[in-house]
């Protein structure tokens, strides 16, 4: 998924002012028992505080932020589903049944069944809720997600908005607004779930949790007073909508084994959730589906860093005049691998996910732009004065600079070499338009990274959290990325099946979830 730069002072402000003092207003009583307590009010949490609160169930939202809608702030808004309003206007014939298998397939079969079957049978009344309620789509869409090297779906279902994430919040944020006044939402903002209550018997009970510091009270020593002090709220179901782990380096680290490259998630995607749900006897999966795409540039090797730029790697749109090494100086792949899920699986097999893209001089005078918007000019200006751009004079040299095993590094360039005096790769490379022999000799780093967090927390096909033998945890409920991106794209992309599938199950349980009347 692509994500915007987020900027934590932009996030709507007349929106986030009306919320924000609604939500010191409404202060919880501490006595009473919610029906639902939600943890996160973004893209699953939302529709479910929503839904339950209109059919009568008193509702209490937490979240880290000092405004609701999460990773919608800087999401593309990506959203999809079958017999859509948008679908039947131009006369596309569809059904759940078609989106699940079609679903199944891009994830390469890896997605949790259970989650996809019920976000894909649940999307149709959600895309049009969304849709009667003011979303608008582009004109051309529904589209199909396809792109150069990534076939998706076969039938158009794939919908956004120009506004893209922020469109969706926009929708829902005036139809919250009347029930958190009205107190029927009982939303605490800048406020952090500690822990979950647990009786003896396992079931959930409620959660524990605290006010954040505010920017006066950290200024003074982070002195604690009666406001940051943690209280108990009893409920009758706790959700977690909490998100992914993105944004925390150590966990990240942890859960997929590579270094958290990129800064480029919601700020509070910090795996709160997870940690909740690990505590009371939940487990995680997804551990091996993590999908870190074919790398990009970041702005230093201090990590967690940013995007800096992307080297064109898709073959549809450049040939490349390169070769790829990993840390040992070996290619890897063909470099004109057609389809991109063949070059992410080859990446996610490499070593701390890091390749060199090498070329010398000649490839740098005659190859096609090398960095979409880059001249020739600020390319060479980068080279030696940035930390991922290394030139050298010797091939020895360029890997001393970029930290890889020279001997691999000469053996590949003499083989490449050697394929291009043929005219064939052992790699099966067609595209080789000259050898890489003429001093001075470059590379580029490439890491890959991910904005999404491919493990998550398991849950049986009610979105019940589940314990190690599967048994569901009781009153304990999770759907969004706390559930792992993994559970709905597998190692994969899969057109809207993130933010749909939070949008729909959240829902879905705030349409479901029993409520006790007085």
């Amino acid at each position: 998924m692509k994500r915007r730069t987020f900027i934590h002072g932009g996030l709507g402000v007349a929106g986030a002012l009306s919320l924000a003092g609604l939500a010191r207003e409404s202060v919880a009583d501490t006595n009473t028992v919610f029906d639902l307590a939600i943890i996160g009010a973004g893209t699953a949490g939302l529709p479910a505080a929503l839904f339950a609160a209109r059919r009568g169930a008193r509702v209490i939202v937490f979240d880290r932020a000092d405004d609701i809608g999460g990773t919608l702030h800087l999401a593309n808004g990506q959203i999809s589903a079958a017999g859509s309003y948008t679908q039947r206007a131009k006369g596309i014939v569809d059904s759940p049944q078609q989106h699940f298998e079609e679903a199944m397939r891009l994830s390469n079969g890896r997605a949790d069944p259970n989650v996809v079957r019920l976000a894909t049978a649940q999307a149709t009344d959600t895309v049009n809720w969304l849709l009667d309620t003011g979303l608008k789509p582009l004109p051309e869409h529904p589209v199909t997600g396809d792109s150069p090297g990534r076939k998706a779906y076969d039938t158009p279902r794939y919908i956004w908005a120009k506004e893209e994430g922020v469109a969706i919040l926009d929708v829902i944020r005036p139809q919250i607004a009347p029930l958190v006044a009205a107190g029927q939402i009982t939303l605490r903002l800048r406020t952090r779930v500690t822990g979950l209550m647990q009786n003896r018997s396992g079931a959930i009970e409620g959660v524990r949790a605290m006010p954040m510091p505010t920017a006066i009270s950290a200024s003074v020593g982070g002195a604690k007073d009666a406001a940051s002090a943690e209280y108990r709220v009893r409920a009758r179901h706790v959700l977690l909508t909490s998100g992914g782990y993105a944004m925390n380096p150590r966990l990240f680290a942890e859960l997929s084994g590579v270094p958290a490259y990129s800064a480029g998630s919601y700020p509070h995607a910090l795996g709160d959730g997870l940690s909740l749900a690990t505590a009371v006897g939940g487990v995680l999966r997804g551990h091996d589906l993590h999908r870190p795409g074919t790398g990009s540039v970041l702005t230093g090797g201090q990590f967690p860093a940013t995007v800096y730029a992307r080297f064109n790697t898709v073959p549809q749109r450049r040939l490349p005049w390169e070769i790829w090494v990993n840390n040992a100086g070996k290619r890897f792949i063909r470099e004109d691998e057609p389809l991109t899920n063949q070059r992410e699986q080859a990446l996610l097999e490499q070593a701390d996910l890091r390749y060199q893209i090498i070329f010398d001089q000649a490839i740098l005078d005659a190859a096609p732009q090398q960095i979409p918007d880059w001249s020739k000019e600020k390319l060479l200006a980068h080279f030696n004065t940035h930390p991922m751009f290394h030139r050298a004079e010797s091939l020895d040299e360029l890997a001393a600079k970029t930290r890889i095993d020279a001997a691999g590094l000469r053996a590949s360039v003499e083989q490449y070499n050697l394929a291009v005096a043929r005219g064939q790769d052992s790699l099966g490379r067609t595209h080789l338009p000259r050898p890489i022999a003429q001093a001075p000799f470059y590379a580029v780093t490439h890491l890959g990274h991910s904005a999404t967090s491919s493990v998550g927390v398991t849950v049986d096909a009610q979105l019940r959290v589940t314990r190690q033998n599967g048994t569901p945890i009781p009153n304990l409920y999770a759907a969004g990325e706390v559930l792992g991106s993994g559970a709905t794209l597998g190692n994969a992309f899969v057109p809207g099946m993130m933010l749909t599938p939070a949008l729909a199950l959240g829902r879905w349980l705030g349409l479901t979830l029993p409520i006790e009347r007085a």
